[in-house]
């Protein structure tokens, strides 16, 4: 039984549109293709199919088994010197089409007789029946021989393989999976897209163990196990989306914009035409609720919430920084729905412009990848930038990079009692609920003290006023008292006084180039109120 689904898998492999590409490079005399995967199984089957399609000989070597010919070591000598390989592949002599698959050199390639073996090889398999193969995980092609090298980046399962691999493991558990109609089986081959075959298989059984245990749909299981995916890159994070609309205080109309654009997500919105949202730029002044905004954004659009940490991208190596951003991309890409956190996205690109860069054109290189990616990409990610300085390229403000471009300022006197009222109830959830109530701490006096003396006081400055009356009232044995957080609020120094400057300049750029995430500007005939940013 076992083998007969394998089978399945084998021949869905087999039908993949990388066999008729390598079919089509090798019958054009490309001499050397490096072909990139994690799959180097799955990779192997595909050349087989190839080598079926070309009658041709397959040759497999690697610095641990030697050469493999037909399926058998060869006998005699086990040569596993990458040198050596190299040396033997080149002199041997052919009488038809052979492709030599070595796997694994990129640990090896930097060696200078490797490259010119290579530059080598590229130049006599032109006239020879010949191809080399380069099979690795990851890219490692040096400047020297690039130009002599096809990159094929065999990418993850297609759709019609993932198709296979839930029908093999769904008629394997026949009873857990009959039960699923038709859209849910849809959503869970879409959810496996972006995993390799095992991946998607263990995710696929995994889920529908812990479903039935939970209640949970097989598919949302799948999603949450594909974004934990993402921390094997070291470059990008999977963060639960815990937070709410109702954790934010204030931010009505950004609330309201993401709301409208949560149906976007699915598969009738596509039927209907609508087109997939880019994603949004928050600015603003730290503590403002820009981070808090991003990842309650992933749960009001009921997606995974993975953020990209610029910093982490860049690598001591050359060409380690591109790779690393091409990789992370890919994993985002593959991951579909999803929003894309870049916090502080400022500070990755600060002094582009200026011409005391020092990395050789390398933050350029990422920054201008990146912007292209933002205005390509074809995936269903959603970008949610937070921006905390107006020191920003003019590149990453035209349109087509965001939707909408948001400011999110200082909160009204409402804002300000709602945030008091929320972290108010957040930090004493273990109290009685009369007595976590603020209107037991706080009389109406209490609160028109409180929204006097916060004018200009942060979301997250709010919160440390809390956060400190709570020691306060702890170390004093008490329960919380409205003088315990105004004393604090009256002791603080808010940044609208310490960066008055840069609330000043970036409230005048917004009036004209960003819309307010709070209010709601009215429509005036004959009235300039500033022009709104919305490229969607």
């Amino acid at each position: 039984m076992a083998e007969q689904e394998g089978n399945k898998i084998l021949e869905g492999f087999k039908k993949e549109p990388v066999v008729k590409q390598l079919c089509n490079y090798f019958r054009a005399g490309f001499p050397i293709i490096y072909l990139s995967t994690p799959e180097e199984g799955r990779a192997e089957i595909i050349m087989l199919e190839v080598a079926k399609e070309l009658k041709c000989n397959v040759v497999y070597w690697s610095h641990t088994e030697g050469f493999i010919r037909g399926g058998k070591e060869n006998k005699g000598q086990v040569i596993v010197d990458p040198i050596a390989a190299l040396t033997e592949i080149k002199a041997e002599a052919v009488s038809s089409l052979t492709i030599y698959v070595v796997r694994d050199l990129h640990p090896f390639i930097k060696a200078p007789k490797i490259r010119r073996l290579l530059r080598d090889c590229a130049r006599d398999f032109q006239q020879l029946p010949k191809r080399l193969v380069l099979l690795s995980p990851v890219v490692e092609i040096d400047a020297d021989i690039d130009r002599d090298t096809t990159l094929v980046e065999m990418g993850l399962p297609s759709k019609e393989t993932a198709r296979v691999i839930y029908d093999v493991v769904s008629s394997q558990n026949p009873k857990i999976f009959a039960k699923l109609d038709e859209n849910e089986k849809e959503r869970i081959i879409e959810a496996t897209l972006g995993l390799t075959t095992n991946e998607a298989m263990n995710a696929i059984g995994k889920a529908a163990i812990e479903s039935k245990e939970s209640g949970t749909s097989i598919s949302a299981i799948v999603m949450k196990e594909k974004a934990n995916t993402v921390k094997k890159t070291g470059i990008l994070e999977h963060f639960p989306a815990k937070e709410t609309s109702k954790d934010i205080g204030g931010l009505e109309v950004l609330k309201e914009w993401i709301t409208l654009r949560k149906s976007a997500f699915t598969v009738k919105a596509r039927e209907f035409g609508l087109p997939m949202p880019k994603g949004i730029m928050l600015i603003g002044l730290p503590g403002c609720g820009k981070s808090l905004a991003s990842k309650a954004v992933a749960n009001v659009l009921q997606v995974p919430l993975i953020k990209l940490d610029i910093g982490r991208i860049f690598g001591g190596l050359v060409g380690q920084s591109e790779s690393n951003l091409r990789g992370a991309l890919e994993r985002i890409d593959a991951i579909g729905n999803c929003v894309v956190w870049i916090d502080e996205m400022e500070k990755a690109f600060a002094g582009l412009g200026s011409s005391g860069s020092t990395d050789s054109g390398v933050s350029k290189r990422i920054f201008g990848a990146l912007l292209s990616w933002m205005q390509d990409k074809k995936s269903p990610s959603f970008i949610a930038a937070t921006v905390n300085k107006l020191d920003l390229p003019p590149e990453l403000l035209r349109p087509g990079r965001f939707d909408k471009i948001f400011f999110v300022g200082l909160p009204d006197e409402k804002e300000r009692v709602d945030i008091l009222r929320i972290h108010i109830a957040k930090r004493r959830e273990d109290m009685q609920t009369a007595q976590r109530d603020m209107d037991k701490i706080f009389d109406s006096s209490d609160i028109q003290n409180f929204v006097n003396r916060t004018k200009g006081f942060s979301g997250a400055e709010i919160e440390a006023a809390v956060v400190n009356g709570l020691y306060t009232a702890f170390n004093r044995n008490e329960e919380l008292k409205s003088d315990f957080i105004l004393s604090e609020v009256m002791n603080s120094v808010p940044l609208s006084i310490s960066r008055a400057s840069d609330l000043r300049e970036m409230s005048e750029w917004a009036e004209k180039n960003a819309m307010n995430a709070s209010v709601r500007r009215p429509v005036k005939a004959g009235k300039n109120f500033g022009r709104e940013i919305d490229v969607g």
